[in-house]
């Protein structure tokens, strides 16, 4: 019984990807902004250095027999005349191998100075995304026999056209952040949409269409400067993908150690979902991070309480000049 449930939980999990219904696809990250091209291209070339390049692991429900791991990797190098290029690709996948979901993104931003220390970035993406399917791994209701149970023999009659499907896919997103060093508070804001085409990405031969539905997301933040070695980070996201949607707010705590040695740390909670507090070290360009998340959701019996780890890294070449703009929170 307890398979069962955590097989249903999955299947529901992934349904939108089955029947066409405007549900969300895309994975997320507790970490969101160690993973920044995943919520907006205009992040790409916002770093105090030259370059940075990082990823990102996610096991969620980890206890479960089918566990969701997304993995993501990013790159992002500063070009002169405020442009910058970046690469993201990110994987997902259940643990037993039955439903993959993979994309690949080339950025492009520009930044503009609007003010002394006040930026507005652009940016869009174009790539590919794919999702796979291996319908050997899931049970359908006419493969049931009534006297002996599941029959891997029977025909689904499932209208499977095909088991793997890919699609062309973009994003565009601005960004807005005053870098005033001398100022004790510092906003960021940024909204982004990925998937504005809403690609066809199907794979039943039934005629109807399964788009990916448009994802948009509204986030942003503080950085307030508590002392000369302490930065509180307040921030907030919200996401919608078709009739899914995602609220998380969460603060962080950026403690200076030493020259290039700082301690994160700090909780995300997602509304109706989890509390996830992280901890990470910033040491001299790079940065680890980990978090936690507690399930506290109504899928949590489902789930058998489990909640997901991730791990996150990352590395930023420091400019030999230095830049005393202010560049959005790391966490």
């Amino acid at each position: 019984m307890k398979k069962t449930r955590q097989i249903l939980f999955i299947v529901l999990l992934l349904a939108g990807s089955f029947k066409g219904l405007q549900a969300q696809v895309d994975g997320h990250f507790t970490q969101y902004y160690a993973y920044p091209l995943w919520i907006n291209p205009a992040f790409t070339g916002i770093i105090d250095g030259d370059f940075r390049i990082g990823g990102n692991y996610r096991k969620q429900w980890p206890g479960s027999n089918a566990p969701l791991v997304s993995q993501g990797l990013t790159a992002d190098i500063v070009l002169p005349k405020n442009f910058a290029v970046g690469l993201m690709v990110f994987n997902q996948k259940t643990g037993d191998g039955g439903y993959q979901y993979s994309s690949g993104y080339l950025s492009l931003s520009y930044q503009v100075q609007l003010a002394p220390y006040k930026m507005l970035s652009a940016g869009f993406q174009l790539g590919l995304l794919n999702r796979r399917i291996d319908i050997s791994k899931y049970q359908f209701g006419d493969q049931f026999n009534p006297v002996s149970g599941f029959d891997p023999s029977l025909p689904s009659n499932e209208p499977f056209s095909n088991q793997s499907a890919t699609s062309t896919d973009g994003s565009i997103g601005l960004l807005y952040f005053d870098g005033d060093p001398n100022k004790s508070v510092n906003p960021f804001v940024g909204i982004s949409l990925y998937h504005p085409a809403e690609p066809d990405n199907h794979f039943l031969s039934t005629g109807e269409s399964n788009r990916i539905p448009a994802r948009y997301s509204v986030h942003g933040g503080l950085r307030v400067k508590m002392s000369r070695m302490v930065d509180l980070i307040p921030n907030i996201i919200y996401t919608r993908q078709g009739n899914a949607s995602e609220t998380a707010a969460g603060v962080g705590l950026d403690l200076n150690i030493d020259a290039g040695k700082d301690l994160v740390a700090g909780v995300m909670y997602r509304l109706n979902d989890a509390v996830a507090p992280n901890i990470g070290l910033h040491l001299n360009g790079l940065t680890i991070g980990f978090s936690y998340d507690v399930n506290i959701s109504q899928y949590r019996t489902a789930a058998t309480a489990n909640g997901g780890y991730e791990l996150s890294i990352s590395f930023t070449k420091p400019r030999k000049i230095p830049d005393t703009r202010f560049v959005c929170p790391r966490l």
